[in-house]
């Protein structure tokens, strides 16, 4: 009597890992993206904590040719136009939080001007961006940023020092 497995047992078990396969392997990269989509909220809310910070201790991001660095500010991954890491820009510049390898967010600083609060202003519009992009919009924590607002003219901005969505009467 041989020992062994027969050909129909074999193709019954890779049939079997093919049907497992095929369920499992989805549902992993939709796991990836949604680890994509956390890392990027947690980035923009260390990012909006550092610059409330550094606004707290300097009391403003300075003046030409003494204007505050983005890595002054802050350690997180941030880009500018052109998909190059920050280097040495000042905080006048916009920069960007990517994600999937497209520009999901912008973001830029404004110090205080006359009766308008020192803000942040974020911009969403990418006509490129991707579904994972526009999945990171529609998180409830990013959409309370960036459809804050402090007047009318100004959709897309937080006041700094705030946590939550500033409305305009």
């Amino acid at each position: 009597m041989k020992k062994g497995f027969t050909m129909i047992e074999l193709i019954f078990v890779i049939v079997i890992l093919g049907i497992l396969a095929s369920v499992a392997i989805p549902r992993l990269a939709a796991t990836r993206e949604d680890a994509e989509i956390s890392a990027t909220v947690a980035n923009l809310r260390t990012l909006l904590g550092d610059i409330n910070s550094y606004y707290a201790v300097k009391g403003g991001f300075g003046a030409a040719p003494n204007i505050a660095k983005w890595k002054d500010i802050t350690n997180v991954p941030l880009k500018n136009h052109a998909n190059v890491p920050i280097t040495n820009q000042s905080t006048a510049q916009e920069v960007s939080l990517y994600i999937g390898g497209t520009r999901c967010i912008g973001v830029t600083l404004h110090d205080k001007v006359g009766v308008l609060p020192a803000r942040i202003q974020f911009y969403t519009k990418n006509p490129k961006a991707g579904s994972l992009c526009q999945q990171v919009l529609a998180a409830e924590p990013i959409k309370a940023y960036t459809e804050s607002k402090i007047l009318e003219a100004l959709p897309g901005t937080m006041a700094i020092g705030s946590n939550t969505r500033v409305y305009s009467k």
